[in-house]
C-alpha cells in the first residue's frame, strides 16, 4: 500500500481569531505547506527595523559593526507601520530616507562615568516619533535632556531607520 500524500489536502481549523491574533490547527499536510504558510504570515506582518546606523563617536570596547547589528535586532512597534513608505519608494524626499513618511530617527547617548560595566538597553533609545518605540519601552515621554545625557557626548551613537525588513 502506497503512503498517502497530504500535500494537496490540508485542513485548517480556526480556534481563535482577532484583529491581531490567530490560533489555528493545520492538519493533513506536510512540513513544506506549513512552512510556506508560516513564511506568508511573517511577510504580511508590517514591521519597522533599524537599518541605517551612523555612529559619530564610539569609545566603547564594542566595534561599530557589532553595535549596528545589535541595534538592527531591536524589535520596534508602531501603529504607523502600515502607512510608512519604503525609502526607495518615497516621493516626499526622493528616496533619501530623510522625511517623516519613510523614516524615524533614534538617538542613543550613553555615558559611563566610572570603571564599572554599564548596561545600555533599548529603553535608552530616544525616538523622534513617539509612536515608534522599542517593544519593551514602557514610557514614550522621556525627554532627551533628562538624566543629563545630553551634556556629555563621550559615547554617542546616532542612527535612523531607513527601510523596513
Amino acid at each position: 500500500m502506497e503512503p498517502q500524500s497530504y500535500a494537496r489536502m490540508p485542513r485548517v481549523k480556526i480556534r481563535e481569531l482577532r484583529d491581531d491574533y490567530a490560533r489555528f490547527e493545520l492538519r493533513d499536510t506536510d512540513a513544506s505547506i506549513a512552512n510556506a504558510l508560516r513564511r506568508v504570515m511573517i511577510a504580511e506582518v508590517p514591521t519597522i527595523a533599524i537599518d541605517l546606523v551612523e555612529i559619530e563617536v564610539n569609545s566603547s570596547v564594542l566595534n561599530d559593526e557589532f553595535i549596528a547589528h545589535r541595534l538592527g535586532l531591536i524589535p520596534l512597534t508602531s501603529d504607523r507601520a502600515m502607512s510608512m513608505r519604503f525609502s526607495r519608494d518615497c516621493d516626499a524626499c526622493d528616496g533619501d530616507g530623510q522625511c517623516e513618511f519613510c523614516s524615524v530617527e533614534f538617538h542613543l547617548m550613553a555615558v559611563c562615568r566610572n570603571d564599572e560595566t554599564q548596561d545600555v538597553t533599548s529603553s535608552d533609545l530616544i525616538s523622534s516619533d513617539h509612536t515608534v518605540v522599542p517593544v519593551d519601552f514602557s514610557d514614550a515621554t522621556i525627554d532627551a535632556s533628562s538624566d543629563g545625557i545630553s551634556g556629555n557626548k563621550k559615547h554617542q551613537c546616532v542612527f535612523r531607520q531607513d527601510d523596513f525588513v
